[in-house]
């Protein structure tokens, strides 16, 4: 049961990920309404896509400015990303973005 409320101890990786501005300020906006920081938020969108392979490519216009923000990483997160990477041919950072983007146009 505390499995459903708590992730198991795992190692994390330090990574640098491209996040579309609007994403990650609705990740920081988050982290008012949730027990969480802006990392465990990253980590959950990167998991919700992992499990349902939801990989919808969405059309970026050239006004959407990217910064580069630094995240401890779950392993098995990076692990996911890479087999999705692998399997549907798109760069990591469209993935981490897609992942951001599919949860909070659910929940926000």
């Amino acid at each position: 049961m505390l499995e459903k409320y708590f992730w198991k101890r795992e190692d994390k990786i330090k990574r640098n990920y491209d996040i579309d501005d609007v994403l990650f300020e609705k990740m920081r906006y988050a982290t008012d309404i949730y027990d969480a920081g802006i990392a465990d938020i990253f980590n959950a969108c990167i998991m919700e896509l992992i499990q349902n392979e939801d990989v919808r490519l969405y059309e970026t216009k050239e006004s959407d400015t990217y910064a580069a923000h630094t995240f401890y990483v779950l392993e098995s997160n990076v692990a996911g990303l890479e087999k999705l990477n692998t399997k549907y041919g798109v760069s990591i950072r469209k993935l981490v973005n897609i992942a951001i983007r599919n949860v909070f146009e659910k929940e926000l």
